[in-house]
């Protein structure tokens, strides 16, 4: 009963829908004897599909309740699917118009004309995440946690992500002007920085070997179909360069797929272990586990920082939970529900938050992070500071396991 009430209830709505756009425009016939476009007429009535959609998904697979008529108001006044989004007042849920979604699809084949960095948006404000190294926004000496106010003299204010990001990407040898916010030491300094656009390579995966058989290995997101294969491939590498213990990063990774996260962690974790716990609106749980195949056994350490959010939540939480590895650095971001892309039938995209999860040892971290084992802060960093600044935390990362190597040999010649 409670089933059959809902549909009725979207089908009502889909009816006030259709029915918002014909009261202002009148039907096909009527626009044509006016003059209207047919074109214009058939665009608006993809918009009323679209809004249809939106509100079901909604309805159907939105994590919070929502309220059908303040849906409807929304999209009434000017008849934007973008405006149904806004309406749910979620800062992780965003609309994405079909060049905005080309855009984000080509971003995950990883190759694209632009500057160069990585951003997102921090306490509302749009936000260097990080510089992608060698490209022009490292070079042009953009930082982390710059506060990008301006895109060629565009507000950023209120600038949806995918839109601002398409902004800065164009055509290699263009040049994009960023006005930037810096802080210092509590000193303010506003930038205008012209960058020049170039084909950028993103990179998943970045290794070396350390010193003392001790092997790193940063993983910048979790985007990309072979994320976990990569991060194999350097690990492997290192292993056959007598690599004896592992750092993995995940400072300055945001996250990206659930089900890379979990790839990664079965090549850490035996299989069958709970790595993540997944809970949708109605309650109902599901409980990812690490799958079989090639494991990596080695004493480990896992790198995280206040950027680090997501899927590096996710991987960081099972490896502290299980014990498998020691957590070093600050307090991770604290985002602890996923959000789900659905494309719409006009070719635009909705993500919208579909589910909130707990970490392997079920602790949910939303909004609260998760607390390293070993505290390690870095340097603060001013115009003074050299540009040879110690990573206090890679030194911290690698003193854990230094220590776990000598008491490891003691146990040997013991035994």
């Amino acid at each position: 009963m409670k089933k059959y009430f809902r549909w009725l209830c979207l089908i009502i709505s889909f009816a006030v829908i259709i029915g918002v756009l014909f009261l202002k425009s009148g039907p096909a016939i009527q626009a044509l004897d006016k003059g209207i476009p047919e074109s214009s007429e058939a665009s608006r009535q993809a918009q009323a599909q679209a809004a249809f959609e939106t509100l079901y998904i909604l309805k159907t697979f939105y994590l919070y309740p929502v309220d059908e008529l303040t849906l409807l108001q929304a999209y009434g006044e000017e008849e934007q699917v973008r405006d149904m989004i806004k309406a749910l007042d979620d800062p992780l849920a965003r609309f994405m118009s079909e060049s905005e979604f080309r855009t984000f699809i080509d971003d995950m084949k990883g190759s694209f004309d632009g500057i160069g960095i990585v951003v997102g948006i921090v306490d509302g404000e749009l936000t260097v995440v990080s510089p992608i190294k060698n490209t022009p926004g490292e070079r042009a000496g953009l930082l982390p946690m710059d506060k990008i106010k301006y895109i060629d003299n565009k507000s950023t204010e209120h600038m949806a992500l995918e839109y601002a990001v398409s902004l800065m990407k164009g055509e290699k040898g263009t040049a994009v002007i960023l006005g930037v916010e810096r802080i210092e030491n509590d000193t303010v300094q506003n930038l205008d920085i012209s960058i020049m656009r170039d084909t950028i390579q993103v990179p998943h995966t970045s290794s070396e070997m350390l010193d003392n058989k001790i092997g790193y290995v940063h993983l910048a997101s979790f985007f990309g179909e072979n994320v976990a294969e990569e991060m194999m491939e350097n690990i492997r590498d290192l292993l056959n360069r007598d690599m004896e213990a592992f750092i993995l990063d995940l400072r300055l990774n945001t996250g990206g797929s659930v089900h890379l996260a979990v790839q990664v962690l079965t090549k850490f974790l035996p299989a069958g272990t709970p790595v993540v716990h997944m809970v949708d609106k109605s309650g109902h749980r599901v409980t990812y586990n690490a799958g079989p195949g090639e494991k990596i056994d080695i004493p480990m350490v896992v790198l995280v920082n206040e950027i680090s959010a997501s899927a590096s939540e996710i991987v960081a939480g099972a490896l502290k939970d299980t014990g498998r590895a020691i957590l070093v650095g600050v307090k991770t971001f604290g985002k602890g529900s996923v959000q789900t892309i659905y494309p719409l039938s006009d070719g635009s995209a909705i993500s919208i938050t579909t589910h909130k999860y707990l970490t392997a040892g079920e602790h949910l971290i939303d909004k609260k992070g998760i607390e390293p084992d070993v505290i390690a802060v870095l340097p603060e960093i001013s115009d003074d500071t050299e540009d040879n600044v110690t990573d206090t935390q890679l030194e911290a990362a690698i003193k854990v396991l230094e220590e776990q190597l000598k008491n490891k040999e003691l146990s040997k010649h013991a035994g």
